[in-house]
């Protein structure tokens, strides 16, 4: 399915704060990748350290360390100290408030200089909570910050509201699921902040590039049937879960492999639950894969056990794929992915409820549709996100057709 596309080419800047292997950063580089792809210009900021990606080549990269130039002067290097030692003790979580007083007001003089050279930006993106601490002073109406998951939540009982409404009053806001946005609106009623506009786009997924991916051959080979798990190995997808409830489902006559691709901080810790369990012969640890698309493909279904998912990006690479999904119930965009008959087997956070729909899944196979991976479209996302371009922000320089 395709929406009407605009004509008219537009400058974007995406800002984020790493770019590394993340969700984050693999949604951040599939849409500047797209825009780029549909003629317009983008620019991606990265605030810290060097990509471990890289993107398309008609992308225009910068790599801008704000907080270490300015530590290079010394009203810089005072003013950080003071905030990092004496102002950030008395105010506890507040270390974001002072950092981004100064990153801000680089960023400024950066985008100044950067828009004399190519001219002015239609559209800011600023990506992910790191980069929104960073950049909190940032006012422009062109700029909208994208929402991933609500993790800008602050704990100390008399600074809450003050930080929040630091970091989101008066914002414009993107949230990658209505999920998201939900809980976003939720924790910032609590703490009586208001947004200035909230819109609900979804991360876009590279549909045709991940299928053929999906041909390579890969190393180690490994026979179907299995199921497939692709995540991080850290606590927040749950592993651990998934372990215990693979080894029920085994007991209860499951007779395939699990493979479990990507890598973390918690692989030695459960590598030793596999042993543990006695299924350590049945799990197949295969680390951090750069294309994880051949076992994706090949797989009877995909297995995600999150706690929570700000989308879930690996299950619309699977449905891509026709590979089923099984999934835990998890807050944020999980039952925004998985519709329709796939949502029979997401499961309760719980171990026998999880083995319960990979047995489903196995012996009851759901037969995935195209249309529900379709609907996350390059094509269809990045419309989405030109459209929020008000019409007196098309510049006159960028105002031009595409070829």
């Amino acid at each position: 399915m395709r929406n009407h596309t605009s004509t008219a080419t537009r400058r974007i800047l995406i800002v984020i704060r790493r770019l590394g292997i993340g969700g984050i950063e693999q949604a951040t580089l599939t849409l500047a990748n797209a825009l780029a792809g549909q003629g317009h210009d983008v620019h991606l900021l990265v605030l810290k350290g060097q990509p471990k990606q890289t993107p398309a080549s008609n992308v225009t990269v910068h790599c801008r360390d704000f907080e270490r130039h300015a530590s290079r002067t010394l009203p810089g290097l005072a003013y950080l100290l003071l905030s990092r030692t004496l102002l950030k003790a008395l105010l506890p979580g507040s270390g974001f408030v002072w950092q981004g007083r100064l990153v801000s007001r680089y960023f400024q003089d950066f985008l100044g200089n950067l828009e004399t050279e190519h001219g002015k930006f239609d559209q800011i993106l600023i990506r992910g909570q790191g980069a929104f601490e960073m950049l909190w002073k940032v006012d422009d109406p062109r700029c909208w910050r994208v929402v991933e998951a609500v993790t800008g939540r602050f704990h100390h009982r008399l600074l809450c509201h003050w930080l929040t409404r630091t970091l989101y009053s008066g914002k414009q806001v993107i949230c990658v699921s209505q999920g998201v946005a939900n809980e976003l609106s939720t924790y910032l009623g609590g703490c009586g902040v208001s947004l200035q506009r909230q819109e609900v786009i979804h991360n876009a997924v590279p549909i045709d590039h991940v299928r053929q991916l999906s041909k390579a051959n890969v190393m180690p080979e490994i026979l179907s049937p299995y199921l497939v798990h692709v995540a991080r190995l850290v606590p927040v997808k749950q592993q651990s879960l998934l372990l215990e409830a693979y080894h029920q489902a085994r007991q209860a006559g499951l007779d395939m492999p699990l493979v479990m691709i990507g890598g973390g901080s918690e692989r030695t810790q459960l590598e030793a639950q596999a042993k543990q369990l006695g299924i350590d012969h049945q799990v197949h640890f295969l680390g951090q894969q750069e294309n994880p698309y051949p076992w994706m493909a090949q797989a009877t279904a995909l297995v995600l056990s999150s706690r929570c998912e700000g989308l879930g990006l690996v299950l619309i690479e699977a449905l891509a794929l026709s590979t089923a999904c099984v999934a835990t119930d998890a807050p944020g965009g999980i039952r925004e992915v998985l519709i329709e008959e796939q949502q029979r087997l997401i499961a309760d956070q719980t171990p026998e409820s999880l083995a319960a729909k990979m047995l489903e899944a196995v012996n009851d196979p759901v037969k995935v549709q195209p249309a529900w991976a379709e609907r996350f479209d390059e094509v269809n996302i990045c419309q989405r996100f030109l459209d929020l371009i008000a019409p007196a922000r098309v510049t006159s320089d960028t105002a031009m057709e595409m070829p």
